[in-house]
Parts: C-alpha cells; sequence; structure tokens
C-alpha cells in the first residue's frame, strides 16, 4: 500500500476516533465510593446470612451483584474505637492509647479514609446519626473529631431514621462533583428498637403488653442485668417481642438501602461507584443472658458483622470465606481506586487477593473490647480476660452460636492462636495492658452515666 493512502486511512481513523469520542459522555476517571456503616447491625440477622427471616432482601440483591464476605468480623464491639479503625485501618488500642488526650476522637495525626481520598482529588462527604461519630461535641463523644479529610459533615439527622440520612444523602449526591466520596452512618437498628410510626411492620406484629417494650427500649434488662435492680423484671415474651423489633428495624433500614441504590441507579451513577455496606458492632439479645454492646460483651454475636462490597466491573454473586476483617476496608478501597499508598500505613491489608482469587490475606482476627482480648483463626476462638479470669475457647465450626465452651480445641490450633494474641498484644499496648483496662473501665462508666449503657 503507498505510504501516502496508508497516512490518509491513519488521518480518517483517527478523525473517527476524535468524533466517537466527543459523541460518547465523559466519565470520570476514578470510581466514586459510597460507604454505609449500619450501626449495630449482626450478620446473622441477615437472610443473606443464613437467617430464617428475610429482614434484608435488598441487601441480599445487592449481593447478588457484589462480593459478600461470610466470615467479616469487627475490631471492637463499641461504635468507640469502631469506627475509628474502620476509618483509619488502625487497630482499636491506637485510639485507646490515646484517649486520655484525644477522648473518642481520631487524633490529629492519624490519616483517614476521607483525607487520602480528599488528597487524591475526590470531593468528600458524610452523614452521621450517630452521637459517637461527628464532627461536633455530643452528651456522649465530648470531642467530636471524625470530620478530618470531609469538606461536608452533616449532622442533623442525630439519633433520626434511615429516611433522615437517605434526604440528606440525596441533597449531597445533587450537588458532589465526581469522584466523590460519601459516608452515611445509619443508626437502625441500634436500640431503642423503634421503626417510626408510618413504617407498616411485617416482623413484629405482636402489640407487647409493657410500655418499654412496646417502644422497644432495652433499658429494664439492663438495670436488672447490669444494675442488679430486683424491681426491674423481665420474661421471654419481652425477650422475644424486643428480639423482633431488633429485626424490624433491619427490615426498616433494608427498604432505605433499596431506594438509596434505585437512586444511584437512576442518576446513572451506580455503574462508576464502588458500594460498600458493614457494621461497627452487632448487638447481643439475650443469646447469652446478656444485652446491647459494649461493656465487656465480645461474643460472636457482637464482633460477627456483614461486609457486602459491589464495585464497576467486579464480580457478582461471590462469597468468600476467608477472615476479613472491618480495618481493611481503607486499603481495600485504595487498592481498587488505584490511589497510591504505603501499605505500612495501616494495620489491614487490601482484600483484593480475597475477592479475586479467594486467596486470604488475614490467618487471625483480633479483637478488643473492654478487659476482653479475642483472637479467632475463622474456625477456634480464644477469649482471655485481663481482669484474671480463665482463657476460653469456642469452637466456631462446631458451635458457632458460643453455646459452650470448647470440649476438646486442636493443641496445636490453640497454641497457634495464644501465640498469635501474645504477640498482637505485645505489639499494640506493650506493658500497658493495666493502664488500658482502666481506660475502658472509665469509659464504660462514663457512657453509663450518660445513658448511653
Amino acid at each position: 500500500m503507498p505510504i501516502r493512502l496508508r497516512t490518509l486511512i491513519a488521518l480518517l481513523a483517527a478523525l473517527i476516533a476524535a468524533l466517537l469520542s466527543a459523541c460518547t459522555p465523559k466519565r470520570p476517571t476514578h470510581w466514586n465510593v459510597v460507604v454505609l456503616l449500619v450501626d449495630t447491625l449482626r450478620a446473622d440477622r441477615l437472610d443473606l446470612y443464613g437467617y430464617s427471616r428475610p429482614t434484608a432482601p435488598h441487601l441480599t440483591a445487592l449481593a447478588r451483584s457484589g462480593v459478600t464476605f461470610l466470615d467479616a468480623r469487627a475490631q471492637a464491639a463499641c461504635t468507640y474505637p469502631s469506627v475509628n479503625s474502620i476509618l483509619t485501618s488502625r487497630w482499636p488500642q491506637h485510639f485507646v492509647n490515646g484517649q486520655d488526650r484525644y477522648g473518642m476522637a481520631i487524633p490529629p495525626d492519624t490519616p483517614t479514609l476521607a483525607s487520602l481520598l480528599a488528597a487524591a482529588g475526590y470531593s468528600t462527604a458524610a452523614v452521621s446519626a450517630s452521637l459517637i461519630v461527628r464532627a461536633t461535641p455530643s452528651s456522649i463523644n465530648r470531642q467530636g473529631g471524625f470530620d478530618r479529610g470531609f469538606q461536608t459533615f452533616d449532622e442533623t439527622c442525630k439519633e433520626r431514621s434511615a429516611s433522615c440520612v437517605n434526604d440528606r444523602a440525596y441533597d449531597l449526591l445533587d450537588r458532589l462533583p465526581e469522584p466523590f466520596f460519601l459516608y452515611l452512618h445509619y443508626l437502625d437498628p441500634h436500640q431503642p428498637y423503634r421503626p417510626p410510626g408510618w413504617y407498616r411492620k411485617r416482623i413484629a406484629l405482636d402489640e407487647p403488653r409493657k410500655r418499654w417494650v412496646r417502644i422497644g427500649d432495652p433499658r429494664t434488662i439492663y438495670r436488672r442485668l447490669y444494675d442488679h435492680d430486683p424491681d426491674a423484671e423481665f420474661d421471654g415474651d419481652d425477650v422475644r417481642q424486643l428480639s423482633d423489633l431488633y429485626d424490624e428495624e433491619i427490615a426498616f433500614f433494608d427498604e432505605r438501602l433499596g431506594e438509596l441504590l434505585t437512586r444511584l441507579r437512576q442518576d446513572d451513577l451506580l455503574e462508576r461507584t464502588v458500594v460498600v455496606l458493614l457494621s461497627d458492632h452487632g448487638e447481643e439479645l439475650y443469646d447469652h443472658q446478656q444485652w446491647g454492646h459494649c461493656r465487656d460483651l465480645a461474643y460472636e454475636t457482637l464482633l460477627r458483622t456483614p461486609l457486602v462490597l459491589r464495585y464497576p466491573g467486579g464480580p457478582s454473586g461471590v462469597e468468600r470465606h476467608g477472615l476479613a476483617l472491618d480495618l481493611d476496608l481503607v486499603p481495600t478501597l485504595l487498592d481498587l481506586l488505584h490511589v497510591p499508598y504505603d501499605p505500612a500505613t495501616f494495620d489491614g491489608r487490601s482484600l483484593r487477593p480475597l475477592i479475586e482469587r479467594d486467596r486470604p490475606v488475614e490467618p487471625f482476627a483480633f479483637a478488643l473490647q473492654g478487659q476482653n482480648r479475642l483472637a479467632s483463626d475463622g474456625h477456634l476462638k480464644l477469649w482471655l480476660d485481663l481482669a484474671g479470669g480463665p482463657p476460653r475457647a469456642y469452637d466456631l465450626s462446631a458451635d458457632p452460636g458460643e453455646n459452650a465452651l470448647a470440649a476438646s480445641p486442636d493443641p496445636q490450633a490453640l497454641a497457634r492462636l495464644r501465640s498469635a494474641l501474645a504477640a498482637w498484644m505485645e505489639r499494640q499496648e506493650g506493658g500497658q495492658n493495666a493502664e488500658n483496662l482502666r481506660r475502658a473501665r472509665e469509659t464504660e462508666t462514663a457512657l453509663r452515666a450518660l445513658g448511653y449503657l
């Protein structure tokens, strides 16, 4: 072919490509990110995780287009310091060790997901219904301090339902430049377990006789269990009805999740947005004759949490059994977004090998709650009481409900857990076990005095 003809063909090809490019809508260089944190959501109360009730069909539908981590774990069973860990990929001790100086706030020298994405050119915004996850002080969090890196931090939905959080999110979606990072902190199903009056219930259909049960307020149970008040009486019907109301709150949130996903789809955002749903901790509902969260409660009802991740072009309907920690969120998102980062900055790891090749990245899951330190390999769980109680081991494969201590745990697996837990505690706390135990006691006392527990 003559050189002149080849040149003409190349010029025509370039012209056609330019015209096609001009007619094609421009897409952002990076995907958007929406993180949905559902406060106090147990994994085992979701049909996605095998629950007998269809509490969350919209979450199940989201999972069909993404990845479900079947063994995701929180690093603490209380919003502080669990959310701190989620937003920074640092172990809870990083915040407990600085509690006397910073309170519940994220220390100013600790990078957050929002600050890292803002530095990468993202617009960043948050809506939080939590009394703890706030920019400004509240009756519970006297420091605020969760807003670093967020250009907008909306607190107008304080202690309000998912409908409020969604409404504020819709306002932000109308004006957030892409690419954006939007963090939404929902308070449903945190107690009181009370969906809005206009919501049509489909689970908790019985009308409780006692007013405190009817309004979903478990503080009578708290008074009996933890204050030993003989006048605070409750029975099996009260427990069942409160448990039903907890499920109802999940169902209420799930409807709002469906509405949010519909909005993202209608705005043509869903196919260029990473969506993550997770929780900071679960809730004990008298499964082990305890109630609520925080305190010294560290059963799987509190530490096993949902984690669902959907991203453009990613796998659909995939389930992964390897351990996944909440503090793996930050490096995983940065990895998926191709935002450069130093892995040494974080305590978590990117879950991409687990997502894409089913290759586990975490050999152990560790957690801190009050006086308790815990380690699990996904099958066996070791529970250490810093106050001097005997160590406990649970066989999570044979007894996921932790109904009895492991009768004869594998001695080699138990030895590995002991060694891993001791090494983790030494790295994170050194000789500060007694000091951290003091801080845990002070935090619980303060939260109880403020009516949070």
